[in-house]
């Protein structure tokens, strides 16, 4: 009978080796498992957002015009809701832009604290305005040019005085002087005012335009017609109903294109696009659907 014998691989070498390949094999599925555990939590990050950014957005309701009277509407009303499945949405972090056939603009909100009235303290657009008056009063202005929530002044110069503007949260802007019957200039040495022009009486001038140099930016302002059970100030949740109040860059005419982008944060944007009726005529004019 034939006995074979085996001896086994025996001392410290054969186990360091032995240890060695134990720590490689853990330091390996340590580097995998960290990996993996990386890569899905990345992947449901992308996941959250991209389901976000589809499914949150909003449908509008109506939108609707006023002071029709003369041919023309300047003040838009959009009222919106939030699709079903949409997270909840921000109004400052929301952007609001309007196109017409002859300009555009783009609108942030004014906040929570702002008036439904087409001024400093509610909603306004950056655009050309002309001021009248006597000499040596003040006449209140439409344009925030310092945007701080106050409606800044025009200073309408004496006799050898020039005119300024008065900015209620900094220093006065000095505008122009009356030397002949019209002036026109450019400004650069400032934030507000890009051009000035007007006409004078003597040495007071009579009539005065400004042109901002943030002319097609503006803020718009929000009324809760509905209150949803998750209602926050300055929010637009699921259940809520807000009306948007915002000036367009320019008189909108008659059988005129109109597009308004309502575009949030993280979302689909939501684009409305009518056509002005061919008559407009009546104080409240129904422009969408």
């Amino acid at each position: 009978m034939i006995i074979l014998k085996k001896k086994a691989e025996m001392g410290i070498g054969t186990l360091i080796i032995f240890i060695s390949l134990l720590l490689v094999a853990a330091v390996a599925a340590g580097v995998l498992i960290q990996t993996t555990g990386s890569l899905q939590s990345k992947a449901l990050t992308t996941g959250d957002e991209a389901k976000s950014k589809i499914s949150t957005s909003v449908y509008v309701v109506e939108v609707s015009g006023s002071d029709g009277t003369n041919g023309s509407i300047r003040t838009l009303y959009e009222l919106v809701k939030l699709n079903p499945g949409s997270d909840g949405i921000k109004m400052s972090q929301t952007m609001l832009s309007i196109s017409t056939q002859s300009s555009s603009a783009s609108l942030k909100f004014a906040g929570t604290g702002a008036t439904l009235k087409n001024e400093a303290e509610g909603y306004y657009t950056f655009t050309a305005e002309t001021s009248t008056g006597s000499a040596g009063t003040y006449s209140k202005l439409k344009n925030d040019y310092d945007e701080d929530g106050v409606n800044d002044t025009l200073y309408n110069g004496t006799s050898g005085n020039p005119v300024y503007l008065n900015l209620s949260s900094t220093s006065d802007l000095i505008l122009a002087n009356c030397s002949g019957s019209t002036f026109n200039s450019m400004l650069t040495a400032n934030n507000y005012v890009k051009s000035v022009s007007g006409t004078c009486s003597g040495t007071n001038i009579s009539t005065i335009t400004l042109v901002p140099k943030k002319e097609g930016r503006g803020v718009f302002s929000i009324e809760y017609i509905t209150k949803g059970k998750n209602w926050k100030d300055g929010n637009l949740n699921y259940g809520d109903a807000i009306r948007i109040y915002l000036e367009a860059p320019g008189d909108i005419g008659e059988d005129e294109v109109v597009r308004l982008n309502f575009i949030p944060k993280i979302g689909s944007s939501t684009q409305t696009k009518f056509i002005t009726p061919n008559i407009i005529s009546t104080e409240r004019v129904y422009l969408y659907p």
